[in-house]
């Protein structure tokens, strides 16, 4: 089946082995691709999934209750743990149309589809030439029928048409998963968990989602419910074949407005002037080309305007069309709207008409006040003055609290403008754009919660980083020394790797090795995240090179530290504690306190797996007294889950718990989702140890849940081993046997040797105990062989001991004496048990 439809084997089983029916949109893709019924099967999940949701939690206490020093929100589902931005149904339309006028027929024809009865998702595709009113239709209707979706409305313009960029499926479904009451770092990092994640929110909702400005059906495609409960509108110019083909949508053309609608349209506007000058009325209509979005343009005009005749304006419309004609080629549409636009431009005061050229210069697709304050030079109460005269002159419009932007037809006209500007003007607005972007991010991911700007801002800092590399590439790389770390911390996978490709091309640009380096570094680390650990490490080794050759002690530290982590999850226990030994004795060098508390919790985490249990345990505890003095609460986090590991090895498992709890704690307040993961899943191994568990699934099933949903690979195969472990406890041996399968290829897939060597050795004790000794020897050989290259003693000790339980006498001796000997080297308690069981 995962040959079939195109995903990992891992994929598929972990859907269909899982406590609840898999995601709709990964069922639905299952099915379609392997050619079955999608509506019938879509009726099943939905029986399937309503089943699940009634029947009684598998752990409705999973949580144990937390001291009052260390308590940590209640986990006790699944769903809980993934952070919600907000429970009200979503209202994202734009506001209705003032004055909309005609479109009875097509207004007609969409109520007649939504009535009608349909055995799918119902698509409604409205679609016309540039300015026809194609958004104000739909905008119109959707508002009209907006009481027959009560569970919300969705609205997202995709720019199909933007001169720059238009908006990808994934950005788009980023923002309706945001709205959908997801997290943004917890929104998955790939287009199709994103789409299955979206179905799975929308299935049996009755939704309204408004796709605007679409320039192709792949565009579209993953936007598309799987549950006929909602209802799909599309504008575009284009008329989407392959929608109607594939998807059965309804088509509604537009054309140009009838001439008597055109001027009752003006007649709205305007009011009596149009009923006293008719012909002067119809001819100003043609000269808009009947094209709502030039008739109120130019009704703003009129009504502005009280003493000219509208035969005066019809003339200078004229005029200034013919000035116009000489650099169009041919006298099409476009060329009457430009000609509306640049008669309204020529209308605004000097200071209006130079903010709207400058406009132009805005590589994104919106801009608050702050920013075009920068851009026009001015204050920002004459800057939101500005933006309100041509909101008046519907240039510009409001889009959602102190943003504006403006129809791709406006954007194109005023690209035109900002292009025409003297090229010192452009470059002096354009440096106090950027500086502003930058001096902003800077000051804002510092403050204790820059997530409201950073979240409102993200796509124009990718837009400006991108638009900078070639005229200014140092902001480029100060964006990505600003905001990479941000962006990471969050699971900002995507944008991290995009922000850091822009900052490498344009530090290699202007040949800025120490600005190389330290985007090398950076880069090194988001790799690491995901799980690609061999870029990780060349990326790391280059930016070590550059540093060395530069003299930078510190970059020389966070490059050795680097590759000391990607040594440490390769399995490398020996080289990496090398290598952090050395970088932790460089930042004190220098005095960097932060990279000091990094380095001491891994130092820490490394010596763990080494066997040297004390050393371990006082570089965490050092760890975290740094960490709460510089303040970094990620960094603490992680010091406090690393003490709790330790403890559980020594098995104090209390103090390992509340060690764990705290770390869960601080993961909550910072919103550090990863950390979240980890500290759920040692909570579950703890519980694990302790007997409960049911307590331990369900922490479990929390981490895979959040681990997934981020991309957290390293962090989705920890929690896929828990659940194998505490599944053997409870003696369902098949039910274990299978998760701890898909940890050990998790683990494989991204070279994670620890996770792996850990969940073989988990794997063949689950063998043992359902009678499967030959496959459990071969799995503690597999474990054994893995620890011996990682130095990992520990797993060394625990592999001879299961070799001892499945082999017979002698070899059955000699790997339970190895096996005791390094349990003593090691301090633990395992020798004597050991011994016990023997004797």
């Amino acid at each position: 089946m995962a040959a079939e439809v195109g995903c990992s084997h891992t994929t598929i089983s972990v859907a269909f082995t899982g406590p609840r029916p898999p995601r709709w949109g990964l069922l639905e893709l299952i099915v379609e691709t392997l050619g079955g019924d999608t509506e019938r099967f879509h009726d099943l999940w939905l029986a399937a999934s309503r089943a699940t949701d009634s029947a009684p939690a598998a752990a409705p206490d999973a949580a144990p209750a937390a001291s009052a020093t260390s308590a940590v929100p209640s986990v006790a589902s699944s769903e809980e743990v993934i952070p919600v931005a907000s429970t009200a149904a979503p209202r994202e339309l734009p506001a209705d149309v003032v004055g909309f006028t005609g479109r009875v027929e097509q207004l007609a024809e969409l109520d007649e589809l939504l009535d009608a009865e349909a055995p799918g998702v119902i698509i409604a595709e409205v679609s016309g030439t540039a300015g026809v009113g194609k958004t104000a239709l739909a905008v119109h209707w959707a508002h009209r029928v907006a009481q027959r979706f009560p569970d919300g409305q969705l609205y997202v313009n995709l720019r199909g048409y933007d001169p720059d960029k238009p908006l990808g499926p994934d950005e788009a479904l980023e923002a309706f998963l945001r709205e959908l009451g997801v997290d943004g770092s917890a929104i998955p990092p790939e287009v199709a968990q994103r789409a299955a994640r979206y179905r799975s929110l929308l299935a049996g909702r009755h939704m309204l989602v408004l796709l605007d400005n679409a320039n192709s059906v792949d565009q579209i495609r993953d936007l598309l419910p799987g549950t006929p409960s909602c209802l799909v509108l599309v504008t575009s110019r284009d008329t989407l074949p392959g929608l109607v083909a594939r998807y059965g949508a309804h088509r509604v053309d537009l054309d140009l407005l009838p001439i008597a609608d055109a001027t009752a349209l003006l007649r709205r506007l305007i009011g009596r002037r149009v009923s006293a000058e008719p012909d002067a009325a119809e001819a100003l209509a043609q000269r808009c080309a009947r094209l709502p979005l030039a008739l109120r343009i130019a009704a703003e005009l009129a009504t502005s305007r009280p003493s000219a005749t509208l035969g005066d304006l019809v003339s200078e419309l004229d005029e200034q069309k013919g000035r116009l004609d000489l650099f169009a080629a041919g006298d099409d549409d476009y060329t009457a709207v430009r000609a509306v636009f640049s008669w309204s431009q020529r209308q605004l005061d000097d200071d209006a008409a130079r903010a709207f050229a400058l406009l132009g210069l805005h590589p994104g697709a919106d801009i608050d006040v702050h920013a075009a304050a920068a851009l026009f030079d001015v204050p920002a109460p004459e800057a939101r003055r500005m933006l309100d005269v041509l909101g008046r002159a519907h240039l510009l419009d409001l889009r959602g609290r102190a943003r504006f932007g403006m129809h791709d037809l406006l954007r194109a006209y005023t690209a035109e403008l900002g292009a025409q500007l003297a090229e010192p003007q452009r470059q002096a607005a354009g440096t106090r754009l950027f500086e502003h972007y930058l001096a902003t991010a800077s000051t804002i991911v510092d403050s204790s919660d820059p997530r409201g700007w950073i979240e409102a801002e993200r796509a124009n800092l990718l837009a400006v980083s991108a638009a900078a590399v070639s005229s200014r590439p140092s902001l480029t790389v100060g964006l990505a020394v600003t905001l990479i770390r941000y962006l990471d911390a969050r699971a900002y996978y995507t944008e991290a790797q995009v922000l850091a490709g822009l900052a490498l091309d344009a530090a290699r640009d202007i040949d800025d090795q120490a600005s190389e380096a330290v985007v090398l570094n950076l880069l090194g680390g988001v790799h690491y995240r995901i799980g690609h650990y061999g870029e990780s490490r060349q990326l790391h080794e280059k930016a070590l090179t550059l540093h060395r050759r530069l003299g930078d002690r510190s970059g020389e530290g966070l490059a050795l530290y680097g590759l000391g982590i990607v040594a440490y999850r390769s399995g490398q226990y020996l080289d990496a504690l090398e290598r952090i030994e050395r970088a932790l004795q460089l930042f004190r060098e220098v005095g960097d306190r932060t990279s000091e508390g990094h380095a001491l919790y891994s130092l820490g985490v490394v010596e763990l797996r080494l066997g040297r249990h004390t050393a371990a345990l006082e570089h965490e505890l050092e760890a975290v007294a740094v960490n709460r003095e510089t303040g970094d609460r990620t960094a603490e986090g992680r010091s406090l889950n690393n003490a709790g590991e330790v403890l559980l090895r020594l098995r104090r498992y209390e103090e390992a718990r509340s060690q764990y709890q705290q770390s869960l704690r601080v993961a909550y307040e910072v919103g550090n989702h990863a950390g979240q993961s980890v500290a759920l899943e040692n909570l579950g191994t703890v519980a694990v140890e302790l007997g409960e568990l049911d307590d331990a699934l369900g922490y479990y099933h929390q981490a895979l849940a959040i681990s997934t949903d981020v991309g957290y690979r390293l962090g989705r195969a920890d929690a896929l081993r828990g659940i194998g472990l505490a599944y053997g406890r409870q003696k369902r041996y098949d039910e274990a046997v299978d998760y701890l399968r898909q940890a050990v290829d998790v683990a494989d897939e991204i070279g994670e040797a620890g996770g792996r060597t850990l969940s073989l050795n988990d794997l063949g004790a689950v063998l043992v105990a359902a009678g499967h000794s030959d496959d459990a020897a071969d799995t503690y050989r597999a474990a054994l062989e893995l620890a011996r290259t990682s130095a990992d003693r520990y797993e060394q000790a625990c592999a001879h001991r299961g070799l001892a339980t499945v082999l017979d006498e002698p070899q059955a001796a000699e790997h339970r004496d190895a096996a005791i000997d390094i349990f003593d080297e090691l301090g633990l308690p395992d020798a004597d048990e050991i011994r016990r069981a023997a004797s």
